[in-house]
Order: structure tokens, then sequence, then C-alpha cells
């Protein structure tokens, strides 16, 4: 792939990403937008042009946020040039193969000029002749793409970054160890060291760092990075986007990378020639997966803000009703990750309103399997409240089961299985027993709280068909269908144990987490809590659940 070479290239590479991103073949992406596997192919390679109908439609089934409809008009530009040039000939071969870039036929921009250019707050803009774009955060196509995709096994390989323009070699460790992350060096850079592309997920539509790196040198277990050009962190620190400093600690035989939020600076540490940063935000799974999570909700959820506060308003009147399925077209206006929180949202408040009438201490059933799904837990707001809320409730230790199959843990990359154990150990932080299964019998059964053979409140927003489906039943189906799912679980959880560090010690164990480790880790988060590390800016983020979590495991060291 050669996505410099044209708008269409860089449509089929930016398809391409995405659809990788997300484990899906050709062939996938094809029966989910209705279009053959291999048109979706040739759309890559740019040998097909797009339409706008596909465009929007693969931005639906890969959780874009609007990224290829927004390319679009480019290639939709490129088109016409192309066709006034071909004359009669066919437009889908204009230029014959297109990767083929030493084909005479073949003209970079055939609908003239196309100028890319940053403004201060990073946003990457195209002009092609008299119409100019927002491409959003793509500042990719501004430097060079250090973590473009390739074909086959080599897919989660990195492009090597010439020596001379990673000073640190902070690109290439980045690029080594986190998969799907892309790096950029911005021309002009603004005081931006590298722009960073994080990857999104299922429903995280992925989102931008522009990051500043220094060196820096660890002594006394402290971290001291230095600032040569204090004027230019200045600048740096006081841009709106969400922005990193990196101190990199090369001296040794591995180098270290120690992560600050700028804000920081900012508000703390304007004009300082020598900034500390605590050694526990070394970057690694635990930290990156911080990162990723936080930065993907807050940045969603602060862009959703206005709307999502009237589309909740408008939701309310659902309150009233015992039971409601409401679908994701009643709020289209937001992101996957706003529709995520109405939903998990409007089930917290379900189930605080009927947990009074539950006859006897009932048992919670969870849907979340992955990294992504259980970070609501650690860092919506109303989520750690509802926690508090329920304990207060039931007065009495509960019960939560989860259904985690095995392919579910195959398939996560190290960073989402330690936000998921992180999720877990927040419930047994509260006196909750977690309990959980492998079986994939129980994969599609909806969220449930169940008083066993009386009464049952579904509440399931997690990979459901619509944003939310609640209910208060006393159906003897029903009840006698979950309360044998609740108690088979809890007869042969994976992850038995007659205590807290039992249970989350076999729980690592299931995860392939090293124990020792993850304790060790968690301790040192949890003593300097995680707010210099990733600022959030939503009022609906908030890290207390993450930092009760790290704080519980780190204690759990030193248990028997």
């Amino acid at each position: 792939m050669s996505p410099h070479l044209s708008p269409r290239h860089f449509f089929g590479a930016e398809l391409r990403h995405w659809r990788r991103l997300h484990g899906l073949s050709q062939d996938d992406l094809g029966l989910m937008v209705h279009a053959s596997g291999d048109m979706i192919g040739k759309i890559e390679k740019a040998e097909r042009w797009p339409t706008s109908e596909l465009a929007q439609t693969c931005d639906v089934a890969l959780a874009t946020s609007g990224a290829l409809a927004r390319l679009w008009p480019l290639v939709e530009a490129q088109r016409h040039g192309a066709r006034g040039r071909a004359g009669t000939s066919d437009a889908d071969n204009f230029g014959g193969h297109a990767d083929n870039a030493s084909d005479d036929r073949l003209e970079p921009f055939p609908a003239g000029k196309m100028t890319l250019r940053v403004d201060e707050e990073g946003n990457v803009w195209a002009q092609v002749n008299r119409r100019t774009l927002l491409l959003g955060s793509m500042a990719g196509v501004l430097g060079q793409v250090v973590s473009a995709p390739r074909d086959g096994a080599a897919a989660a390989q990195q492009a090597p970054v010439p020596a001379g323009e990673d000073q640190f070699n902070f690109a290439d460790y980045v690029a080594r160890n986190f998969s799907g992350v892309r790096l950029s060096r911005p021309v002009p850079d603004y005081g931006v060291d590298w722009t960073v592309l994080l990857p999104g997920g299922r429903a995280l539509p992925g989102c931008g760092v522009s990051v500043q790196v220094h060196p820096a040198r660890v002594l006394d277990k402290k971290v001291r990075a230095t600032i040569d050009d204090v004027a230019r962190t200045n600048g740096f620190a006081r841009r709106a986007e969400r922005k990193m400093m990196v101190g990199a600690d090369t001296d040794g035989d591995s180098p270290r990378y120690f992560l600050l939020d700028a804000r920081d600076l900012r508000d703390h540490r304007p004009n300082a020639k020598e900034v500390s940063i605590p050694s526990a935000y070394e970057l690694d799974d635990l930290t990156y997966g911080l990162l990723w999570a936080a930065s993907n909700l807050d940045d969603a959820l602060q862009a959703d803000d206005q709307a999502l506060e009237e589309t909740r308003a408008d939701l309310a009147a659902y309150e009233r009703l015992s039971t409601s399925a409401v679908s994701r077209e009643a709020a289209p206006g937001l992101t996957e990750v706003g529709h995520m929180w109405l939903g998990s949202d409007f089930c917290a408040r379900h189930i605080l309103r009927a947990l009074p009438t539950l006859p006897q201490v009932p048992t919670f059933w969870t849907r979340e399997q992955r990294g992504e799904e259980a970070s609501a837990w650690l860092l919506f707001d109303h989520k750690y409240r509802y926690l508090q809320q329920t304990t207060q409730l039931l007065g009495a230790s509960a019960v939560r089961a989860f259904c985690i199959p095995e392919h579910a843990v195959r398939e996560s990359p190290r960073y989402e299985r330690i936000l998921l154990f992180l999720a877990i150990a927040l419930m047994e932080s509260f006196g909750i027993e977690v309990r959980v299964t492998t079986d994939e019998e129980y994969d599609s059964i909806e969220g449930f709280v169940v008083a066993p053979n009386e009464q049952a409140i579904i509440a399931n927003w997690v990979r459901g068909d619509g944003m939310w489906h609640v209910d208060v039943t006393g159906r003897t189906t029903v009840v006698r269908r979950f309360t044998e799912v609740a108690g088979d679980v809890s007869a042969h959880s994976v992850i038995d144990g007659a205590s807290p560090v039992m249970r989350l010690q076999a729980l690592a164990h299931y995860l392939e987490l090293d124990w020792a480790w993850l304790t060790r880790r968690c301790g040192q988060l949890g003593q300097h809590g995680s707010t210099r590390l990733v600022r959030t800016r939503s009022h609906l983020v908030s890290p207390a659940g993450l930092d009760t979590a790290c704080s519980y495991v780190g204690s759990l060291s030193t248990s028997r």
C-alpha cells in the first residue's frame, strides 16, 4: 500500500487499518456491509472507487466515528479528475494497478493538488482545489507513518523508524510493544515530537495523543526528566488537546519510558527545567491499558457532552416503566461510547430502583468479557457510585458471576486482560464474591439480578441489540433459568476460592497474568493515584474505581 500517492490510496489504507484493527477479514467486512470480499480488497488496493454509501456503512461497521466518510469527498474529487483525463475509459481502471507506483499513467493527485495542513489545535485539514475538508485525527499523513499495517503474518509488525528521527527510540519501543498504535512526526511540529494515534475497539473510536519526549534518569527510584527548551515545553503544555510528556531513560540495557499528563506541567510546574515523574508511571501494559481506555472513553464522552445530556433528558420517561428496550436509533447523534454510557447508566438506576423489592440477597450476572467493556466499571463515575449504593442496600456479601470464554482470553491483548482483572478486583474490594464460568453456552445470557426461585431484574446494555433492555419479572421460566445459571456458575467457577486473594490469584492465572507483577505494579500505581498519569476532562469519567482497584490489588501482595 502507498497511502501517500492519492486520496484513493489513502482511503484504501485507512479502510484496511480499521478492518484489521477489528480483526476482520475482507470477506467478514463484506458480509457486514453487503459487499463482496473481493470488492473490499480492490478498494483497499485502490483498484475500485468507494461509494459514499459504502464509506458510511463501513464507518458504522468499524466504529470509526466517521473517518472514512470524511475522506470520501477527496476520493470523489480525484475520481472526477480521473474521468476527465481518461476520456471514455473505465475510471476504475484509470492508472492500471493502483499499487504500481511506476506506472506512467498514474498521477498521484489527478484532481489537482491536495494540500494538508495542521492548525494550532492539532486538527488536520485537506484542501483540494477550492474545497477544504477536516480529516480529524488523521495526522499520520503529515509525516512518516511508523506503524502502517502489513499483509499476512506481518500485519502486527511496525515500520522501522530512521534513527535520526527517533532520538530516544520511543516510537520504535511503542511500535514493537503495542499493536495497532500509529505514530507520526508532525510537519511542522508546533512543539509536538510525536502524534500518537491510539487504536479503537469494538465500541471505542480511537483517539490521538500529542507527545513530547525528554531525556530522563532514574535516581533512588525517582525519575527526573530534563527540559532543554522551556519555552517550547510551556507552549506544548498550554495546548488544548490531550498531550503527554515522556521521560526517556536510555542509559540502561533496556530503555524505559515514563508518562506524565502534560497538564500537570501547565498547572503545577510552569517554567520548570527539571520535572519529577513517579516511577509508577512507567510505560508498560498496565499504564498503556489505562491510557488507552481512559483517553478513548473521555474524548468520546466529551465530544458527546451536550447531546448526551439532552438525550438522557429526552429518554427520562422510560424510568417510569418497569420494562423497556430502547434501540440506538433513539440517540442517533451519539458515539458508540455515548450509547455505552446511556445504557450503563440507565441499567444501574433500574437495578437500584428494583433492588429493595427483592425478597432475599440476590446473585448478579454480568456480561463483560473483555477489558474494553470492563473499563466502564473502572472509569464511568456512576458505576463506582452504583457499587457503593448496592453494597449499602444489600448489607451483606453478594455474588457476581461472569462468563469469560477461553476464546475471549485468547483474543484479548494483555493490557485488556489487565483491565478486566482490575474491574473484578474492584468488585472484590467491595466485598462482592466473584464467580467465573468459561462455558460459552452462557455467552448470550442477558445481564440479570436474581433472587433464586422468586424474582429477577433484567438489566442489559453489554453486547445487546439496543442501548438497553430492562425488566422486573416473576415469570417462572425466566426466574428458573436465571437461578440455574447462577447456581451452575457458583458451583463450577474457575476462580473458586475461600478468600478474595485466592479468587484473584486464580483469575490472574486464567487470564495469563503474572500475579507477582500485578500486585507490585498495582501497589505502585495505587500509592500515587492515576490523575497525574492521565487527566480526564468529562465530568462523566472518574479515576475513583481504577485507583481503588489498584490500591486493593497492591494490598494483596502481603496477604497469605
